[in-house]
């Protein structure tokens, strides 16, 4: 209704100058193409060209894992097909595209940290996605712990711990990070005059009438973060009583029902406890069961439907779960564990203030910005050690993200067999 988008006090004016508020990288990516091709270059097929990209990457890093070529494959496919990463790369608008470039430029970067360490290269890799997905930055810390043993000597006695710093390290990465991040200031200041606005700040679709309720504290407040949870953890696919019977939702899809795998997360420090496998297990479990039994509730009310849990308690076992695992990693110095938590916890944190939860989509797409090191963990996690558990959760993931591919692109377009296929 172009009544309900009106604009109350627009600010164009005749002589200003319209920018794509969206992220530069995408935009810088594509500019060879399209002075081959012109206008008319398909985007999409550069999203799916470049959502490939990330596949020997992950097989690399999935080497430092595990030394068996199956365990290898297995966790390779893992991300790119039972994540939404595979959804994300099909779309090639503008959200999604900026979303498929940063996770390959940020699995570059965790190659030359992990694989084969290289500042220089892993922070210019990070500048790349910074570029992309602005959000990404708040992985730096990923990066500092990573590369401890290169900028932090051993302990010797008499020696202060700013004596056993080295600086040579963190002025390597520095070279590398600092260009991309001046590179995007500078054209934000030729832009709109001021190196720090994207572009976002200038969005009309925060004047608009009809999204004004969306809005109310501008683009980030701590008063959003109550409203991700519900997507992030708690929206499950929609359930009805005629076909298709199970269809995923616009709105999102929970990071756990799109990517199952995701739980093996948690106990890649923890499993060195028997008692915190079992207990915690149980609790991520339970909570998974009371959530599903909602969804399903709503469909077919057969009198033993579930309510909301007070004060969103159905969520707490994912928070207790991940305040245990970084503090497992911290305590017991898990380098690597605690590194992708130090990622992990300040982008989600970070997310959860901005203003949308993500629009139309399938799963948490703003999931996707610490997806890779979430994957790290399951990999580590896992190893050599691949149990048919594994596989079957990862042969779940596979097809939840099948059903997203095809539900979404090939038959809700034509509502094949006149069914509607997805649906907020």
């Amino acid at each position: 209704d172009p009544q309900a988008a009106r604009v109350t006090g627009a600010r164009f004016s005749p002589d200003c100058k319209i920018y794509m508020q969206h992220s530069l990288g995408p935009a810088i990516i594509v500019i060879p193409g399209v002075l081959i091709w012109g206008n008319g270059l398909n985007q999409i097929l550069v999203s799916i060209i470049i959502g490939a990209m990330p596949a020997p990457i992950v097989f690399l890093v999935a080497r430092y894992f595990s030394t068996k070529l199956t365990n290898q494959l297995v966790l390779t496919a893992l991300m790119m097909f039972g994540t939404i990463l595979w959804w994300i790369a099909s779309n090639g608008g503008v959200w999604m595209f900026a979303h498929t470039t940063a996770t390959f430029f940020m699995f570059c970067a965790i190659y030359f940290t992990v694989g084969r360490p290289n500042p220089f290269l892993a922070g210019a890799f990070l500048g790349a996605a910074f570029l992309c997905r602005p959000t990404t930055i708040l992985a730096g810390l990923f990066f500092v712990v990573m590369f401890s043993p290169l900028w932090l000597k051993p302990a010797e006695e008499g020696k202060a711990l700013w004596q056993r710093i080295s600086l040579e390290p963190a002025v390597h990465f520095a070279s590398g990070l600092a260009p991309l991040l001046f590179l995007g200031m500078g054209l934000n200041y030729l832009r709109f005059d001021n190196p720090f606005e994207t572009g976002y700040g200038y969005t009309e679709q925060m004047h608009q009438d009809n999204l004004k309720f969306i809005y109310p504290h501008g683009l980030f407040d701590i008063s959003y973060v109550e409203r991700h949870p519900p997507v992030f953890l708690g929206q499950m696919p929609l359930f009805q009583d005629n076909g298709p019977y199970i269809l995923p939702s616009h709105a999102g899809m929970a990071i756990w029902a799109t990517t199952p795998p995701f739980f093996y997360a948690f106990f890649t420090t923890l499993k060195r406890f028997y008692w915190a496998v079992i207990g915690g297990g149980a609790l991520l479990g339970l909570a998974a069961l009371f959530i599903l039994s909602k969804a399903i509730a709503r469909a077919w009310d057969g009198g033993w439907a579930t309510t909301d849990a007070p004060l969103g308690l159905e969520y707490a076992p994912f928070w207790l779960m991940t305040i245990a695992a970084a503090g497992a990693a911290v305590y017991f110095r898990d380098r690597l564990s605690t590194a992708c938590w130090a990622a992990i916890i300040p982008m989600t944190l970070f997310i959860f203030t901005f203003a949308a939860t993500g629009w139309a989509q399938f799963g948490f797409r703003y999931a996707l910005d610490f997806s890779p090191f979430l994957w790290l963990l399951v990999a580590r996690s896992i190893g050599d050690r691949l149990r048919w558990h594994h596989l079957a959760l990862i042969g779940v993931a596979f097809l939840v993200n099948l059903m997203g591919v095809l539900w979404i692109y090939q038959f809700e377009p034509e509502h094949m067999n006149g069914w509607t296929w997805v649906r907020f």
